[in-house]
């Protein structure tokens, strides 16, 4: 008796392969995604070890467009474009298909629903069964005595069997009506219209009731509810074009008999030869074992096994690397005030040294000094231990009786000071920000800095890992002592670095110095080699200092506004809440995506788009598109923003407000964006929504801390926009901004062929998102998914937009051809961001690749402007002595405290420090400039 013939839905479980993995990022040593090769090779495995299928296929869709485009043109158009990082892993995932010995089957002008459904009808009609495995409900039709359903599990792994008792448990209806239900309620992931206004709790019953879609209309007077009535005559050439949309064609001229599906010995040398290649070490080790089994030998390999798993990314093995025990080194504790003498006198005369600090907690503005490293020469520190309790109340510093061996903070602090401070010596340091943020609790002014390497290696390398763990292995084949070896490994369990014995810590501190000034050796002559080192040491270096100002000071918040806030938010939630509910039919978490997701498209059988690892996709772009049909989709939007905000702002803000200072301080970060923008964290303050209601509303939480000072706010106006201007000299749009004309209004009265003052509110709308998409690579189909036009529409609009500003065109092919040119795209201050896989032969990754090389100059541009602009205000503010603080910066904002008697000197300094911050040719630069109350009248 033969076993069970499986067809496989191919780019159903592509996708749910993709979405599985995408988070892990896998790639090969060579930078090639590999993710959901790895998925969807492991899920063939699973199925054939617990299936033995002797016959099995893999169907999959074409390019071509089907019976179904030809019949409906809008059908799928507004799906989301493939995956540019998919591109290259469907070749690969067909490859690994073809060396399993699995047939693939594919037919120009026809699905891969419908090949399955065509073989599987013909099957069963010869009396043999057949598994369909597939995550798409369509397949239900198909379902009869022979032929069943393999739907992936909400486990990963796991498959639910569907037979015809379970398609009428799950559905509401027998197989042959599934067709009936889908036509009525449609399917926005595939744009069938379905009935509008008719969702699944409308459509079973009625389907039950009479049979059919065909039978509904015939007794179309027969229905009681007004309502649902009207719906479905204003639908009927809509839901019968649905049914056809959505039937499965069984006639599918193609021949493919079982004995063609039959499986063929799996080829496992080559299948351990790409495994190799792409780095799957597990599942490589999974054939090694069947083949085995099999009898097959396999030859040895060029790359060896590496046991750290799927995700390598380890040295070459033929460079070890080495440890402390391996060189030669000097690293001295200092733990009495002879020793501290002796640092001291190692300091004089000294050009540039290396510091490091260990301190208590990673919390810069709450954390106690324990140590401080100091290196002047390779291979030798020093390691001053330090008695400090200033992040205690009442609990002795170290054991019962407070017994603690170090020096007291204040000698420390005290001798230290004229050399940390001192305008003669360097500081070097590994994120001195940090050191910096704090010693100035310290009452101590780090600077300057003349090398912090790991804005060195991230001016180099921006896309890289800059921890120096990371840069230690890369640039010196070396392996630091791990910190999890002094204070444990878990969390939970972890020990403060100050209960650790000094001897110890500093044999890890002097080596964090040491390693750090090989470090800065290495990469400063890098940098002047690559023509790089004016970027770090004219911008890098001491916007790290400005900074350390920005976030000592911090920001005030209006406790009480945020407490009538939350007040207001959590009745708005309970109030969505039981909407939600009602609209469900029961209750359930509404944050738990899985528990969403088995309401939305199992219970009430809500079209899906998209599968992730753990069931169906309920991330905000799908619940946007069915918000248009199904209300509870916007209700769940609603929900989430309304407890987003309320959780990440309105009710956390107060918790975090620091003790001593009474404002919150946040963190900036200057190595995360590739293209050289500031991120903030702890809270992260730049994501607080502007076009939202309830956002605005938190900006005025933030007030001046003190009497008789403002808020002010200054921002460039459009200023990505003004520096592509520039950048691509186009006339047209050079023009416009040198006028002083509205950007979008211009831009929609050249694309509509209008006059200015009569443009629509609709057409600046879609103006502007071309004006800033195309920045962003923006093409046809995004267009028209953002816009909810169609792709020739959206074709259009952008042929017409380059037809305007030719610029623009020419400057994106342009620095396309230098970026593949020199494997970089450049900012005018010389940032660099490498591309590798522009020229890859992969056209998914060289597209991706393409459309950030555009964006780059422009955002990095912006961002350098805004980072020169931040470094003379602060400058300026030091010298004329304004009462004002730097509080934020916000993408192309800044946020100052002020005092009322000094807003107009500052508003002048710092339109003048914007302004001219860079030139922009021929390009005005527009400043925007408001005080208030709170941030909200600033802005």
């Amino acid at each position: 008796m033969p076993t069970p013939l499986i067809l496989i839905d191919g780019f159903s479980l592509v996708f749910r392969a993709y979405h599985a993995l995408s988070r892990t990022e896998m790639q090969s040593a060579t930078g090639e995604p590999t993710f959901a090769v790895f998925a969807f090779a492991n899920i063939l495995v699973s199925l054939l070890d617990k299936h033995k299928p002797d016959a099995i296929a893999v169907a999959f869709d074409t390019r071509e467009p089907t019976f179904r485009h030809v019949m409906y043109k809008e059908y799928k158009a507004n799906r989301d474009a493939f995956p540019e990082d998919l591109v290259p892993q469907v070749e690969r995932i067909k490859a690994m298909i073809d060396l399993m010995g699995i047939a693939q089957v594919e037919l120009p002008g026809f699905e891969a629903d419908d090949i399955v459904g065509t073989i599987a009808h013909r099957e069963s009609k010869a009396g043999n069964e057949v598994l369909c495995v597939t995550s798409d409900k369509d397949y239900f039709q198909l379902v009869d005595e022979n032929v069943k359903i393999l739907r992936p599990g909400k486990d990963s792994g796991t498959y639910d069997l569907y037979d015809a008792d379970k398609v009428k448990e799950k559905f509401g209806v027998i197989p042959e009506q599934v067709i009936d239900v889908l036509a009525l309620i449609g399917d926005a992931s595939d744009n069938v219209p379905g009935a509008k206004g008719i969702g699944p709790k409308t459509a079973i019953p009625l389907v039950e009731q009479y049979g059919s879609v065909e039978a509904i209309y015939e007794n179309i007077d027969a229905i009681e509810k007004n309502g649902v009535r009207t719906k479905l005559e204003a639908s009927k050439d809509n839901a019968m074009l649905s049914k056809t949309l959505v039937t499965i064609n069984l006639n599918v001229p193609i021949e493919q008999p079982r004995n063609v599906l039959v499986r063929k010995d799996m080829q496992f040398q080559a299948i351990d030869e790409l495994c190799a290649e792409l780095g799957f070490t597990t599942l490589r080790k999974r054939f090694a074992t069947m083949a085995s089994m099999a009898g097959v030998e396999l030859k040895e390999s060029d790359v060896a096994y590496d046991d750290s798993g799927d995700l390598p990314d380890m040295p070459d093995e033929n460079s070890p690397l080495q440890t402390i025990e391996d060189v030669k080194h000097s690293y001295t504790l200092v733990d009495t005030e002879g020793g501290l003498e002796e640092v001291v006198k190692g300091l004089k005369n000294v050009k540039e040294f290396c510091v490091d600090l260990e301190t208590t907690g990673l919390d810069a503005m709450a954390c106690a000094i324990v140590g401080v490293a100091i290196c002047v020469k390779e291979g030798e520190a020093w390691y001053i231990d330090v008695d400090d309790d200033s992040d205690r109340e009442d609990t002795p510093l170290f054991g019962e009786d407070g017994d603690r061996h170090g020096l007291p903070v204040d000698t420390v602090i005290s001798q230290l000071k004229p050399y940390l401070e001192s305008p003669k010596a360097g500081k070097i340091g590994q994120n001195l920000k940090y050191d910096s943020l704090v010693l100035k609790r310290y009452n101590v002014n780090l600077s300057p800095i003349s090398f912090d390497t790991m804005l060195a290696s991230y001016v180099l390398e921006s896309d890289k890992k800059h921890g120096m763990d990371a840069l230690a292995e890369r640039w010196l084949s070396y392996s630091p002592i791990s910190i999890k070896t002094l204070i444990g490994e878990k969390k939970s369990e972890q020990k403060s670095m100050r209960d650790i014995d000094a001897s110890v810590v500093a044999e890890y501190a002097g080596e964090d110095a040491d390693v750090t000034l090989k470090l800065a050796n290495i990469l400063r002559p890098r940098l002047e080699k690559e023509g790089l080192m004016a970027l770090a040491k004219d911008i890098e270096f001491p916007v790290e200092e400005v900074l350390v100002d920005i976030e000592h000071a911090g920001v005030c918040v209006n406790t009480d506004a945020l407490e009538e806030l939350s007040v207001f938010m959590r009745s708005e939630a309970t109030r969505l809440e039981k909407e939600i509910f009602a609209e469900a039919g029961k209750e359930f978490t509404i944050n738990s995506p899985k528990q969403l997701g088995v309401i939305l498209f199992e219970d009430m059988m809500l079209p899906a788009k998209k599968k992730t690892k753990s069931g169906f996709s309920t991330d905000s772009s799908v619940l946007t598109e069915l918000a248009e049909t199904f209300p509870i989709a916007q209700m769940v939007l609603d929900y989430r923003q309304v407890e987003k905000l309320r959780s990440t702002y309105v009710e956390s803000l107060p918790r975090m407000i620091n003790a001593k200072t009474g404002r919150v301080h946040t963190t900036f970060n200057q190595t995360v964006a590739a293209t050289g923008r500031l991120s903030s964290t702890d809270p992260n303050l730049q994501n607080i929504p502007i076009r939202t209601e309830l956002g605005l509303q938190i900006r005025k939480a933030f007030v001046p801390q003190k009497k008789g000072s403002v808020i002010l706010s200054a921002d460039y106006s459009q200023i990505e926009l003004r520096i592509m201007a520039s950048m691509s000299k186009d006339k047209v749009l050079v023009d416009a901004f040198q006028a002083g004309e509205d950007i979008h209004a211009a831009t929609a009265s050249a694309l509509f062929g209008t006059g200015v003052k009569d443009v629509s509110g609709d057409q600046r709308r879609i103006a502007k998102t071309v004006n800033f998409g195309i920045m962003y690579g923006l093409g046809a189909f995004g267009l028209a998914q953002r816009l909810g036009i169609s792709r020739t529409e959206g074709k259009e609009i952008i042929d017409n937009y380059f037809e305007t500003y030719p610029g623009i065109r020419a400057y994106m092919d342009n620095t396309i051809a230098t970026t593949r040119d020199r494997g970089y795209a450049e900012t005018m201050c010389g940032r660099r961001r490498h591309f590798p896989l522009i020229s890859s032969s992969n056209k998914g990754l060289q597209a991706s690749s393409e459309r950030a090389a555009i964006n780059m100059p422009i955002q990095g541009t912006a961002a350098d402007m805004m980072k020169i602009a931040m470094i003379n205000v602060h400058k300026r503010l030091a010298k004329e002595s304004l009462n004002a603080l730097m509080m934020l910066q916000v993408h192309d904002e800044l946020l100052f405290e002020v005092d009322e008697a000094e807003v107009a000197a500052l508003t002048t300094l710092v339109r003048e420090e914007m302004i001219g911050a860079l030139e922009l040719p021929e390009v005005p630069i527009v400043v925007d400039v408001g005080s208030g109350a709170s941030w909200y009248e600033a802005h």
